[in-house]
Order: structure tokens, then sequence, then C-alpha cells
């Protein structure tokens, strides 16, 4: 292994917990050391010779519709040829189809480009060296290293246009029986899962409403992103009007799920993997069920409650995904939308696959999405609020935050990721976005007075700190 490239500089906060997510120049000015064309041109050459050391010689790649997504794929995939790396050029796709193509081709390394649920001019790198196990931090402080010290691989490769669409396609539909007729409203908000949804849930055997189902990069409806309470609005409509069954929303690279019962009552996801882990545990008696910080009390009372063992973990697809392989936990998943199936599936994040299985249990039982519910463990939660907090300095301020925390409640705070603080009436959240400038913050109580003040008490702390924006998003 030879170099013949000098050092590429790239900003220190491009280089996340388990992926990386950075600006274009199109978009800022300021971006020239992030993705620009040398950038990632850089990132290409440093992720080959990343597979390299492991002794991979080939890498999948694929990308979401955003304007610049094909340039930065252009740029990237150069520099993985000019490491030696053969590349498999899946084209637009979702991050699961990514996930998918590396098993289907037999090809651990892929990547993929996209900004995910990021505001526009961002962009990002989902990556793996070991099929659908996305790395984490060691790995992405290595390829920085390798971009900081010019320790490129140089090599001939070679790069080929392969369809993955079809196979990805029929292999979800093949795991799934929806055992009775069910009316769906399925909302990508114009993004790359507007690509794949429709024809997936029709082939399933649903009855699909489409809405927003044209892909444009502009987003001119909604931006992509079920967290988003106010991206809900036009789908909560849709299902009361249309007397739909669900209604099924989408993110940006489509691996996360939002759902509306019937209703068009917004239920979050970490109602959705209590319900999907019902059936798993009578399957998998005694199974660990992986979950992040931000999950309802709900979920872990229902989990013990179906003989199952609750495991919280930190928030994040690649933190879930490796807590998943090492507890051989059959299912998981993530309050933003992430559900990870291992039972009767591959074990990575797929909202439509997601879907299809709550469509499928939904269509095996009595009862509706609404019924179910309300016959579990009730809470009453906040939805996901954000603060700015600069990248720069949001670590540093939450280790001063979670300092304070325990100086004041002790045992009640819960340190895996952020500061959780249980109190005998709910809990508050407070962490670091690992994708954007911010902090994230979720509260729950046993009835909306306990869960305002938990919230309140939580403001009040945070008004203390400068570093921290005094807007609460989302609320």
């Amino acid at each position: 292994m030879s170099t013949d490239a000098a050092p590429v500089k790239l900003k220190r906060t491009l280089f996340r917990e388990y992926d990386l997510r950075g600006r274009v120049p199109e978009y800022f000015d300021d971006a020239a050391d992030e993705l620009s064309d040398a950038g990632m041109h850089a990132l290409g050459r440093a992720f080959g010779t990343l597979a390299a050391q492991r002794g991979l010689d080939k890498v999948v790649v694929g990308h979401d519709l955003r304007t610049y997504s094909e340039r930065l794929r252009d740029h990237f995939v150069a520099g993985l040829v000019d490491s030696g790396m053969h590349v498999y050029d899946i084209g637009y796709a979702l991050s699961p189809t990514l996930y998918f193509a590396t098993l289907h081709l037999d090809c651990p390394a892929g990547v993929m480009i996209t900004a995910s649920h990021n505001p526009q001019g961002w962009s990002g790198l989902k990556m793996s060296l070991n099929y659908v196990q996305t790395m984490l931090k060691p790995d992405i402080e290595a390829l920085r290293e390798i971009c900081d010290t010019g320790a490129f691989a140089s090599g001939e490769g070679s790069a080929e246009k392969v369809d993955i669409r079809e196979a990805y396609i029929k292999d979800m539909v093949d795991r799934v029986n929806i055992s009775r007729p069910l009316k769906i409203v399925l909302d990508p908000g114009n993004g790359t899962a507007a690509m794949f949804c429709v024809e997936t849930f029709e082939r399933a055997g649903v009855e699909v409403i489409p809405l927003f189902c044209d892909p444009d990069p502009t987003f001119p409806n909604h931006f992509p992103n079920p967290s988003e309470m106010s991206a809900r609005e036009a789908i909560r409509a849709k299902v009361k009007e249309t007397g739909a069954d669900l209604g099924f929303s989408f993110d940006g690279d489509g691996d996360r799920l939002g759902v509306q019962d019937k209703h068009g009552n917004d239920v979050n996801a970490d109602l959705l993997l209590m319900l999907l882990a019902r059936p798993v545990l009578e399957r998998h008696p005694g199974a660990p069920i992986v979950f992040d910080v931000k999950c309802s009390q709900a979920l872990v009372e229902d989990i013990e409650a179906h003989g199952g063992k609750p495991v919280m973990w930190k928030t994040g697809h690649s933190w879930i995904k490796a807590k998943i392989k090492e507890t051989g936990a059959p299912i998981g998943g993530e309050r933003s939308g992430h559900l990870f199936i291992k039972d009767g599936f591959h074990g990575y994040d797929d909202g439509l696959f997601a879907g299809l299985r709550m469509a499928e249990y939904l269509a095996s039982q009595e009862k509706d999405l609404t019924t179910l519910l309300a016959e579990a463990p009730q809470y009453v939660t906040s939805p996901e609020i954000h603060i700015d907090c600069a990248d720069e300095v949001k670590y540093e301020v939450m280790e001063r935050v979670l300092a304070q925390m325990k100086d004041e409640f002790g045992d009640r705070v819960n340190d895996t990721n952020g500061a959780r603080v249980t109190f005998d009436d709910g809990w508050g959240l407070v962490r670091p976005s690992s994708n954007l400038p911010e902090l994230v913050l979720v509260f729950e109580g046993k009835t909306q007075e306990q869960m305002e003040r938990i919230k309140t008490l939580f403001r009040e702390r945070l008004a203390a700190y400068p570093e921290i924006g005094s807007v609460w998003h989302n609320e």
C-alpha cells in the first residue's frame, strides 16, 4: 500500500459518534472544509483505505435524492476507485436498501450518502465495514486520521452500476402475510422513500392512499421527518378524511417510521416497538428487547409484563444495532422511529419493513391500534424537543449539565446517554444530538400536570447555561 496525496484537513464536527454529517458549499459559504468536491474525494479514498486494511476490495455505494447527492456520489466514488476499490453503485437508494445490498451482493463494505432528516444544505455518510453493522467512533476516528495524515491507499479500482430495487422490494414483501384488507395512507414527504413505498405496500396487498409520493428534492409540502409534529399535519387529516386504518410516514432516507392511528392520532415508535415485541416474545420467551433512552416507561413495563428483558441503551442507529448484536435481542428500536427487526428479518432499521410488520400484526388482531394502546400502560409524553447548542461546545456543556443533575438528584440520574432523571411520577431527559448543533429533550409523566412539572424543572436548570438557546423547538 502506497500513498501519493497530501493530508486533507476536514472540519472536526464532520466526524460524529456513528456517522458523518456536514454541510455542502452550495448552501454555506464557510463549508469548504466539509462536504466539498475535494472533501468527498478524500473521504472516499480514506474509506477505501480503511476497507483495504480490513482485507476488503469492494464497496457498495448509494445516495438519496437531494439535488447535490449525485455530485457527492461522483467524487466519493472517484476517491474509492483511486484507493483501489471496486464500487457497486446502486444509485438512488434508502439507507436500508444500502444495508440490504451489502448482504445481497455479499459485500461487507457499504456507504450511504444521505442527509437523512438534516435540513437542506446538509448531507453525510452512513458507513459499514461489516454488512449491516454501521461504524462507530473508533473507525470514524481512524477515517479522520487517514485524512489528517494523507495516508491514503493508491490503486486502480473500478465502478459499475447495479440495480438492486426489485430484489430489495421482493425480499420485504415475501416476509410478511397481511391477512385481511387494510387501507393505509403513505407519506414519504416527497423524499427518497417516495421511490419505493407505494409499490412495496401495494405488492404486500395493502390498499394505498398516496400522499406526497412524487419524489421532489425541494420538499414542497413538508420536510420528511416523522419526529417533527408539524410534518404530520397533512397525514393526520388524510387518515381521517379517507377512513384509513393507519397512516405511515417515512423520513428522508427511509430508515424511520411515523404512525397515525385511524383517528389521525400520532403514535410514537416506542409504543409500536411495544406492540411488535409481543409476538416476538411469544416466539423468543425471556428475550432482551433493546431501546434507547428516549423511550417511554410504558415500553419497559410492557416488555416485563410479556416476559421480556428491557435493555435501555444509547440513542443512535449504530449504537442500537451494536447492542442488539451484543445481547442477541430479536428486536429493538428508538423513539425517533428506527425499528430494528432481527426476528424474521436482517436486523437493520427499515421504515418500510417496520410498517409492513405493523400492518401484519394489526391485521392479525381483532382490536384496532387505538384500542390496543389504550389497554397498555398509560403515560403522557412530550414531543421530542430541540434547543440550539453549537456542535463545538454541546458535549462539554452536556458534561456540566450531567454533573449538576447528579449533584442534585443523585442515583435518580441515568447517564447512559445524557441525563435521564427519574421521579416518582415520571422522568425527563436531556442529551446532545449526534447529528445537529442542538440538545434533545423528552419528558414523561403519569399525567399532563406531572409531565409539565418535570419539564419546568429542566427548563429552569438549563436556563443557567448561556451556551444553550432559550427557544424550545417542536414543543
